[in-house]
């Protein structure tokens, strides 16, 4: 029999045995540790990965312990150029958590998301299937809200180091964000998730607090102080779009999840400091230090309010809204936006191309009303509100009254109200509108027109199928009363009318049509002592219409000059290809049944020239006999004048300005003034200015007549070549008159207005003596012979005098003289004086006298004029006077003695007479002036 083995060998035993399954346990925990991730890799959900429209996944796990497990990276899409990247996720949990099927923590780091934007919107690169729409078969479909226990199988989710990385063209645009999502410790149905955006280095929050239970959640969006100028390049993307200053933006909305829906959507913006601009237009806050604001909330996305305020359109005008209220309806078949805007119009100056400004602000309420329906159709109607009379009241006797200024027309009136609607049904587009200003008031270049109101409207309409475009618009402006004031020129316009029609017919240019109308009009200038009464007008134009189609009149019922009324104008308007064609005729109150006719055309080419062509004609007129010019010019008071007189002219307006030319003319004239014994004869004259506008005449005009009579002055005939200079000089050029049996010349004479000194010289030819004496001496003259010379005649200050003129016989000529009825050369003398008995011989011997030669003197003495007649010869016959040696003279005998025969006796002889009396030159010089 064996002993019993020791006690120390059955322990090595147990030691060995222990330390051998120690050791086996520890292998397979090692080999579980190394061969678990692996395994479990095997079963990551890659087809449902892939039914979510990834073609390509990739990921792993890396590591599995009893407290955490590591994984990454993930790998949604094609390695090249994948949409999602997930480089590390780790999973936190203990023993515990895990026996009650728990995460603790799920940690995901470095998150790429590669996105990009394309003509249809943003896309993730891989997605096909998504971006498609379109499910197979096998696809499941997702319906119902999150299990209420999802958060109690996770403590937390955090998403750190993540981006966004979004590819616009050539540029990539870089987001970063972090992702916060955790369920309340109390309640785990309860579930509360943050998203944190950073574009630009910027904070924006979006914050999920989900009832998991219930199906419903509250979702909030916030970003504070957003500066957008960061988003430069951005902006810059959308051609002429830059937007800039500092946004704050605060969003809210109820999320339900069975069946899905949002409700109670609140936004609300506020923009301070910055400017959008698109284009031309900008717009920036109003106020410096206030915000503009927008909010909007809808309680069920189909029915919204919105309120707009504190923005200020800056370009192209200055517009201050200073409230914008709208309420938009989205449901049912037609979707509805209405409300009521407070917009100011803000003082302003633009050219487009013309410069445009606004004086003063001008208060603009709006109400609008915008509908869409179903079938595609839209209509739009804004107009002023409708205010109380008080209202109105008070609105006038503000300031902020329109005053607009377009290229120098001013326009001023009370804020104007108006009414535009607008409706498109599939290709075609209508639209009305009307407007009303009262009190307005217009000015430019001098005149102003003001009534107390006037009103514009008009349609247009819009049929534009594929590449066939055809419209149609009409537009009207009445002002029913108006009144004009300018230059001296004023008046009252009634009814004023202006209509446009115009169309385009597909591949046709476009026809315009209109007419200016006005049936009552009176103009007057006081000043010039002018007036037109009943105006007409009916005025047609144009663009491409046909020739003759649009005809118009205008009229004029009366035209007065001072008290004379010189009748009516009547005539036609007719539109050519192009130019407007336009006839009238005068018919004149002062002169019975003169009429003048007026034709011309105005062209509508840019290029012509002339622009404007005028002709007017009178044809000859008889003036009734003794026609008092006295009717028309005071001055000429008991001037009669008759004979046949007409006129023509044309006029041009060119690129070089206006050009005219008239010819006035008057044949077989007879002028009168009856109380001064004057009278003109046989008159024919003609007198052309070639130069209008500017006054003055072609050289060489005539004046011609057959007799002139001055009391017992008489000429037969005469002619004078003048010109008119100016309206205020006149040339004559010469002179000729037919006086006593031969010539008179004058030399040329410059008269001009205000001038108060002229001096000319008659230069006589063959003039007979003895008629000069019977027409200037107040004597009875006959005889035979002759005189020539030169009389200066000189006028001063109202008076005209004959500076020492002389008239001798014609040389080698002797003549005969024969004067009776010479008592005025005793006239003053007494008859017991030997200068009286010398008198009365020399007028004995020129009873009938044979002279040799004789002279005749003129000269002015004071109002006198002096004749100086100086004869060598000798009486025909004795003469009734013997020598008395005791005297020392002669002395005359009575009748039936002898007398006394005289072989030669030279006589002096002076005439004085009144030289007002006889040439009646102070009414001619008092009537001229």
């Amino acid at each position: 029999m064996n002993p019993p083995a020791p006690k120390r060998s059955r322990r090595s035993v147990i030691a060995l045995a222990a330390v051998s399954v120690v050791a086996l346990l520890a292998c397979l925990v090692l080999a579980g540790y190394l061969a678990l991730p692996m395994l479990a890799g095997q079963y990551l959900p890659v087809e449902k990965i892939r039914q979510l429209g990834f073609a390509d996944f990739n990921g792993r796990i890396s590591r599995i312990g009893l407290y955490r497990t590591a994984a990454g990276p993930f790998i949604f899409g094609q390695a090249h150029r994948p949409a999602i990247v997930i480089r590390s996720v780790e999973l936190d949990y203990s023993p515990g958590e895990l026996r009650r099927r728990k995460i603790g923590c799920v940690r995901i780091d470095d998150v790429t998301v590669n996105a990009l934007v394309t003509p249809h919107g943003i896309v993730l690169p891989g997605l096909e299937g998504i971006h498609s729409g379109k499910k197979t078969p096998e696809e499941p479909s997702v319906s119902g809200g999150l299990p209420a226990g999802l958060g109690k199988i996770f403590g937390k989710i955090e998403i750190r180091s993540a981006r966004i990385l979004l590819q616009w063209g050539q540029s990539t645009y870089r987001i970063p964000f972090d992702v916060d999502i955790a369920p309340e410790p109390s309640d785990p149905t309860k579930l509360t998730a943050e998203v944190r955006l950073f574009p630009g280095e910027q904070r924006v929050a979006l914050k999920l607090r989900a009832d998991l239970a219930n199906g419903t959640g509250a979702l909030s969006l916030n970003g504070s102080a957003i500066h957008l100028d960061r988003f430069a390049d951005l902006f810059h993307r959308v051609p002429n779009l830059d937007l800039s200053g500092t946004l704050n933006l605060n969003a809210s909305a109820q999320v339900q999840t069975q069946p899905f829906a949002i409700s109670d959507v609140s936004i609300d913006a506020a923009w301070h400091d910055g400017r959008l601009k698109v284009g031309n237009a900008s717009i920036m806050p109003e106020a410096d230090n206030a915000p503009a604001t927008f909010s909007a909330f809808s309680a069920n996305l189909a029915d919204w309010q919105i309120d707009v305020s504190g923005a200020q359109l800056q370009t192209p005008a200055r517009v201050a809204v200073k409230t914008v209220k709208a309420s938009i309806g989205l449901a049912g078949d037609v979707r509805t936006i209405s409300g009521q805007a407070d917009l100011t119009v803000l003082p302003f100056g633009i050219r487009c191309p013309e410069t445009v400004t606004l004086a003063n602000r001008v208060p603009l309420p709006l109400v609008f009303d915008i509908h869409n329906s179903a079938s595609g159709g839209w209509s739009a109607s804004c107009h002023t509100p409708e205010k109380e009379e008080t209202d109105q009241k008070e609105e006038a006797e503000r300031a902020d009254q329109l005053d607009l200024t377009v290229k120098g027309l001013r326009l001023q009136s009370q804020v104007p109200r108006f009414k535009l609607e607008v409706g498109i049904e599939a290709e075609a587009m209508q639209a009305s509108w009307q407007m009303g200003m009262p009190g307005i008031r217009a000015a430019a270049f001098g005149i102003e027109v003001w009534g107390d109101s006037a009103r514009i409207e008009g349609r247009v309409a819009v049929k534009a199928p594929f590449f066939d475009v055809s419209w149609q618009t009409d537009v009207r402006l009445d002002l029913p009363a108006a009144t004009l004031d300018g230059h001296g020129l004023a008046g009252d316009l009634a009814n004023l009318e202006m209509s446009v029609g115009a169309r385009q017919d597909a591949d046709a240019a476009p026809v315009v049509q209109g007419r200016l109308r006005m049936s009552d009009g009176r103009l007057r200038h006081d000043s010039a002592g002018f007036e037109l009464a009943g105006l007409r007008l009916d005025l047609p134009y144009g663009l491409n219409t046909p020739a003759g189609t649009a005809q118009g009149r205008f009229s004029v019922k009366r035209m007065r000059y001072g008290v004379h009324s010189l009748g009516s104008l009547d005539g036609r308007v007719t539109r050519s290809t192009d130019a407007y064609l336009f006839s009238a005729t005068h018919s004149s109150d002062l002169f019975p049944e003169m009429t003048a006719a007026i034709e011309g055309s105005v062209q509508l080419s840019e290029s012509a020239d002339p622009v404007a062509v005028l002709r007017m004609k009178v044809p000859p007129y008889s003036l009734a006999a003794g026609a008092d010019l006295g009717r028309l010019i005071p001055a000429m008071e008991d001037v009669a004048l008759s004979g046949t007189v007409s006129a023509g002219a044309t006029a041009s307006v060119s690129k070089r300005g206006m050009q005219g030319d008239c010819k006035l003319t008057i044949t077989d004239g007879l002028l009168e003034l009856a109380p001064k014994q004057i009278r003109v004869e046989g008159i024919d004259a003609t007198i052309h200015f070639p130069e209008l506008p500017r006054i003055r005449s072609a050289p060489a005009q005539t004046l011609q007549f057959s007799r002139a009579a001055m009391g017992s002055i008489v000429v037969d005939g005469g002619r004078f070549d003048f010109q008119v200079e100016s309206p205020d000089t006149l040339l004559v050029e010469k002179g000729r008159l037919s006086w006593c049996g031969g010539k008179v010349d004058a030399q040329s004479l410059r008269i001009a207005a205000k001038r108060q000194n002229y001096q000319i010289s008659l230069y006589c030819q063959r003039l007979g003596l003895s008629q000069i004496l019977e027409q200037l001496g107040a004597v009875n003259a006959k005889g035979s012979g002759t005189v020539n010379g030169r009389i200066p005649v000189l006028y001063s200050n109202g008076s005209i005098r004959f500076d020492d003129g002389f008239l001798f016989s014609t040389p080698g000529e002797e003549g005969q003289i024969q004067l009776t009825g010479t008592e005025i050369l005793t006239r003053g003398i007494p008859p017991e004086t030997p200068q009286f008995a010398q008198v009365e011989l020399a007028r004995e011997a020129l009873k009938d006298y044979n002279y040799k030669w004789a002279k005749l003197g003129m000269t002015t003495e004071g109002e006198t004029l002096i004749m100086r007649l100086q004869f060598d010869g000798k009486p025909a016959k004795p003469l009734p006077f013997v020598y008395k040696k005791e005297i020392g003279s002669f002395v005359r005998v009575e009748a039936g003695s002898q007398g006394s025969v005289f072989q030669g006796i030279s006589l002096d002889v002076n005439l004085k007479l009144p030289l007002n009396r006889l040439l009646q030159y102070k009414d001619i010089v008092d009537m001229i002036d």
